[in-house]
């Protein structure tokens, strides 16, 4: 058996198992793959308007040696006042609400899914913070290993602490695939202080050789959304190989100070 337990579920079921995120929330399971949230034909169209940047989305940088860019700003890399953030996230959510039509509209498709999945708990973006992020990985693309609860330490988390629970876990919505590479892995390795200081200015701290240590592979098919603990588990993407561009769009997400509701944020 396998030290991370996922299950396995099709995006149209997902009412028939309420608790899923109430079980990953505490610990009793480790990840939730999601199967078809989007067919492979809405994702495609998605894809060709992301690379033309057709809603007008504001993209950011990744550093360059890891050959990706954002759509929207990642809270992880933005300037410690928000003054940027904050003035763009309307009009982020505008431009992301025509990336997919009617009611399959990206944010209220994965957060009425999210809902669907943890007993009807509500989902959405914390007040003022964008959803999501669209990322773009490039051949040689690539995000090195790191627990997600190092974040947290962040000059930019300032304002978001004070209304969440300090346990981090993400999903990762894919668009399309990398011919090779490009795998999401998760290590059977933990932080040795649930919540404590991992990161190291912006670098995450040094994780020795990972060579043998246990680990899961995962490379979604487009349209799939995997769940993962990822607060709590040593994870990275793998160098994407191939012409094909990587694109998902992935959110960080916490319990709030309350209990009653999950925010969400890029």
């Amino acid at each position: 058996m396998s030290f991370f337990r996922t299950v396995t579920i099709a995006a149209k079921d997902a009412t028939r198992s309420p608790d899923l995120l109430t079980q990953l929330r505490r610990d009793e399971i480790d990840g939730i793959l999601v199967k078809e949230v989007y067919d492979r034909a809405a994702c495609a169209a998605a894809c060709a308007d992301l690379a033309h940047n057709r809603h007008g989305l504001i993209r950011t940088d990744f550093p360059a040696k890891f050959a990706a860019y954002f759509y929207g700003i990642n809270l992880n890399l933005a300037h410690p006042d928000l003054t940027e953030y904050f003035d763009e996230a309307p009009r982020f959510r505008a431009g992301l609400a025509r990336l997919f039509a009617g009611e399959l509209d990206l944010e209220h498709h994965l957060t009425a899914l999210m809902s669907a999945l943890d007993g009807g708990r509500p989902y959405g973006p914390a007040p003022r913070y964008m959803f999501t992020t669209i990322r773009a990985h490039l051949p040689g693309g690539y995000i090195p290993p790191h627990f997600d609860d190092e974040q947290a330490a962040r000059p930019s988390y300032r304002l978001l602490l004070p209304l969440i629970r300090q346990r981090l876990f993400s999903f990762v919505l894919a668009f399309s695939k990398a011919h090779e590479g490009g795998a999401l892995e998760i290590f059977n390795l933990h932080p040795h202080a649930p919540g404590g200081r991992i990161a190291v200015g912006d670098r995450s701290a040094p994780t020795g050789d990972l060579d043998q240590v246990e680990r899961v592979s995962f490379r979604l098919d487009p349209g799939d959304m995997i769940i993962v603990n990822s607060g709590h588990f040593l994870h990275r993407v793998t160098p994407v190989v191939g012409g094909a561009v990587r694109w998902t769009a992935c959110s960080f997400m916490a319990e709030s100070q309350a209990g009653d509701r999950v925010y969400c944020w890029g």
